[in-house]
């Protein structure tokens, strides 16, 4: 069975030779470069990648990706970032249980074990190191992608998702953040139009709802995803979640406060 594979990325040509290679089993690849300034487009083209110039794009990938999913040649297509990589093992799974699993007309997508690493340390907590998983193998004509930063793609209404379970061995390795501040940047980022998303997606947030959250995103961050496993990196990243939540929080509560305002008058 033929897969198509989509990745997006901008200046990350240092990671984007390990993700390619390990798309090397697909029927072709697009890369989506948003104006890259280092060697990303050269490693792409030794890959003999689809290339698809971008000097204008989005806060997140999903904004390109929309473009993308219009072009590909395959009905099923993995969406991958430049710091991700497929082991082997998953490889070899995907490709003895997609026919399988296609045979299902219900199934748009397909959800694997996601291992982050935060520089080069495994994150066996947090919100991001614990029993994660990522649909990144989906089936176009029953999937959707909307340009709206972490909640615009899923499947279509009527359909549902397939998940592969966690041998330990079958992971797409996420090689997160190598350094403190491009971390922070990247999240600061995602802020700019965080409420704007979650409101359009429908989240609704009070004043007293935004003071709740933080001492609960704590408490999730650090003990109910087990971030206490990674020991003072565990506790960083349980206090930068509170951060990032509570000002995603009060950006969500301004734009309803403003769409508010806007509609009474």
């Amino acid at each position: 069975m033929k897969i198509s594979a989509m990745v997006v990325g901008r200046n990350e040509g240092y990671k984007l030779k390990d993700c390619l290679e390990s798309l090397s089993f697909c029927d072709e690849i697009l890369y989506a470069d948003l104006d890259s300034s280092d060697n990303s487009v050269e490693i792409a083209s030794g890959f003999n990648c689809r290339i698809f110039n971008y000097k204008k794009f989005g806060p997140s990938c999903e904004y390109t990706q929309v473009d993308l999913i219009k072009v590909v040649k395959n009905d099923w297509v993995i969406m991958l970032d430049p710091d991700e990589v497929i082991t082997e093992n998953l490889r070899d799974e995907i490709l003895s249980k997609l026919p399988v699993i296609s045979q299902d007309d219900k199934i748009g997508d397909i959800y694997v074990p996601w291992q982050y690493y935060f520089g080069k340390k495994k994150l066996r907590g947090t919100v991001w190191g614990y029993k994660k998983e990522k649909g990144i193998l989906i089936n176009k004509n029953k999937y959707e992608i909307l340009p709206i930063t972490h909640y615009g793609r899923r499947v279509k209404e009527g359909y549902k998702s397939y998940h592969l379970k966690n041998t330990g061995f079958n992971l797409l390795n996420h090689y997160w953040m190598d350094d403190m501040k491009s971390f922070i940047e990247k999240h600061r980022k995602y802020l700019k139009d965080e409420g704007r998303d979650k409101y359009e997606k429908g989240d609704r947030i009070s004043i007293f709802g935004i003071f709740g959250h933080i001492v609960y995103q704590f408490i999730r961050c650090f003990f109910i995803t087990r971030g206490y496993k990674d020991g003072f990196t565990g506790f960083f990243l349980s206090l930068f979640w509170v951060w990032y939540t509570t000002n995603s929080n009060i950006s969500l509560y301004l734009v309803t406060i403003k769409n508010k305002n806007e509609f009474s008058n």
